[in-house]
């Protein structure tokens, strides 16, 4: 019994530091990260949003992938609006070809927080959408939280055994909660609507660009 109150004593930041080196050992120490790719969207990058990620190669024909993308720009374009942006994503992928190169296809989910004035260019579908929350006037932005669920589509061609390109796409499902801003006022909501959050849910295009790709150990052949 004294062994276990001590153990419940340990504080809760000290015992996931401790599940977290585990983790870290278990990952490094697996024959998977001989197998592991990591990238980079260059096409992202042209537009000062960096996108990372690491895919493990986890049976013939699958994978499974993480990868980040941020922006924390605090004003762009002629507007000056804010453009802040972080999305995680991990995706499970089959390839055409047992070597994880050609076209593949996968599931994916996601979240991410942002602040940024919403456009509707890649907007498939929108049946909640009210005209009144959105503006794209001086000034206006939107800021809260989103998941994401969908599927992604792509092709990985090998430039040899270490480097690779790929080409990928990606959308689906996108469930935000966030409110709506013109300067310091709130415009999403009618004045006294007590809704800490306003909700939208779109079918769009979120994800995509041209991966660099770099095998961090040759196959061997």
């Amino acid at each position: 019994m004294l062994m276990g109150a001590n153990i419940l004593k340990i504080p809760r930041g000290v015992l996931r530091l401790f599940g977290l080196r585990i983790c870290f050992a278990l990952l490094f120490s697996s024959p998977l990260w001989g197998q592991a790719e990591v990238k980079f969207n260059g096409a992202t990058a042209l537009v000062a949003v960096p996108n990372f990620g690491i895919e493990l190669h986890i049976a013939p024909h699958y994978t499974a992938q993480m990868d980040a993308l941020g922006s924390f720009w605090d004003s762009v374009g002629a507007d000056r609006d804010p453009y802040h942006i972080n999305e995680t994503f991990v995706a499970l992928r089959r390839y055409q070809n047992s070597d994880q190169t050609g076209w593949f296809g996968g599931v994916h989910v996601g979240y991410g927080m942002f602040t940024i004035q919403k456009t509707n260019a890649l907007v498939i579908y929108d049946q909640y959408q009210d005209p009144d929350t959105y503006s794209d006037l001086p000034g206006s932005f939107q800021s809260g939280r989103a998941g994401f669920y969908g599927l992604t589509t792509g092709y990985k061609h090998r430039l040899n055994a270490r480097w690779a390109l790929e080409a990928f796409v990606g959308g689906g499902l996108v469930q935000s909660n966030y409110k709506g801003y013109q300067g310091f006022m709130r415009v999403d909501v009618s004045p006294g609507d007590p809704r800490v959050f306003n909700r939208s849910g779109e079918w769009a295009l979120y994800r995509g660009g041209l991966m660099l790709v770099y095998q961090l150990y040759p196959r061997a052949h």
